[in-house]
């Protein structure tokens, strides 16, 4: 009786060393989720109207919020590119604790984030920022990414975690860059909803298929060759052709030309001429293209041999070359059959 009555007693305590161990797990495991959401992560980032990144080699970037302006600030004189802003954005919200940095690997992650981190402030408003994140590299598994949050206005510990996004498979790192002409937007034509009014295409090695597109008031849209109405023309067509004009991106800033190529590229006279106007402007917009040598031998449908690179040109934009793409130009480079049909008077 009493050896059962010692047994009962062991395994009552047992149970209830079990349920105390398990209980304590589930609030660590509370407050790992807690701090997670209260620490590294930034809920209200309609607020958000800073962001300062900088690296270990020199490089800065700082993204200012302009109000009533479609697009963020870069570095007091550009415009950012309004995709990567709402990614960090996003990233900003989401970001959650996956786990602790394990003991073993503390000092290692500490001497990555010291050589190699990125560092990034978030302001909503005031001088100081909100929150101060410390970006090291991914893990082995490229499913996280080691952070620390450093001691920025709410003064928090910097102990490094292991961080990720949840529904997001990936690491963070690449987020968060520092390179001016990759942060740049890329937009040159930029005409919202109904406000493009005219086009002028202007083809210097054929003078003759240069031509003018403009909409009145009432969005009637007329065509102009050498300063004539262009008359009996498909007016769908011509309308389709107009819209092409409302949106126009750049590839990249960074033409990778020499600065004799550079040298060489700027005496040299473009091959088209782009010009837009809105209903206020009295300069317009202008982009002027330039073939682009081929980087290997392509051949066209007839077997001969292309002169011209068929996958990229240069451009002249605001006074800086820049790389485009051809299949965003080639439609809008290519002649009208209105055009090319009739002779010029």
């Amino acid at each position: 009786m009493h050896r059962n009555l010692r047994l009962f007693y062991f395994l009552l305590f047992g149970t209830a060393l079990a349920a105390g161990l398990r209980y304590y797990s589930q609030m660590q495991s509370a407050e790992l989720v807690g701090f997670s959401a209260s620490d590294f992560a930034v809920v209200d980032t309609a607020s958000v109207n800073r962001i300062f990144i900088a690296d270990k080699d020199g490089g800065q970037a700082l993204l200012e919020r302009i109000p009533g302006e479609k697009y963020w600030s870069l570095n007091g004189k550009h415009k950012a590119r309004k995709d990567a802003v709402d990614l960090l954005l996003k990233t900003f919200k989401r970001v959650t604790v996956q786990r602790p940095v394990s003991e073993s690997e503390l000092d290692n992650v500490n001497r990555l984030l010291a050589g190699r981190g990125k560092k990034v402030e978030i302001y909503q408003g005031g001088d100081q920022p909100v929150k101060t994140w410390y970006i090291g590299t991914a893990t082995q598994s490229h499913t996280g990414t080691y952070m620390v949050l450093g001691d920025g206005a709410m003064g928090i510990a910097d102990e490094p975690f292991v961080t990720h996004m949840e529904g997001f498979t990936g690491f963070l790192s690449t987020r968060f860059f520092t390179e001016e002409v990759e942060w740049r937007y890329t937009g040159m034509f930029d005409f919202p909803s109904n406000t493009l009014r005219k086009v002028e295409v202007v083809y210097h090695e054929t003078p003759e298929w240069s031509h003018t597109m403009e909409v009145d008031s009432l969005g009637q849209l007329t065509v102009l060759r050498s300063g004539e109405y262009l008359d009996a023309m498909d007016t769908l067509t011509w309308q389709n052709r107009f819209n092409l004009f409302r949106k126009i991106h750049l590839e990249t800033f960074n033409n990778h030309l020499s600065l004799e190529g550079l040298a060489t590229l700027s005496a040299t006279n473009p091959a088209l001429t782009m010009r837009a106007w809105n209903w206020n402007d009295t300069v317009p917009e202008k982009i002027e293209l330039f073939w682009k040598d081929p980087i290997m031998d392509t051949y066209n449908d007839a077997g001969e041999l292309n002169q011209w690179d068929g996958a990229r040109m240069y451009a002249r934009y605001r006074d800086e070359l820049v790389l485009v793409q051809r299949f965003v130009f080639d439609d809008r480079m290519a002649v009208p059959a209105d055009i090319k049909s009739r002779p010029s008077r």
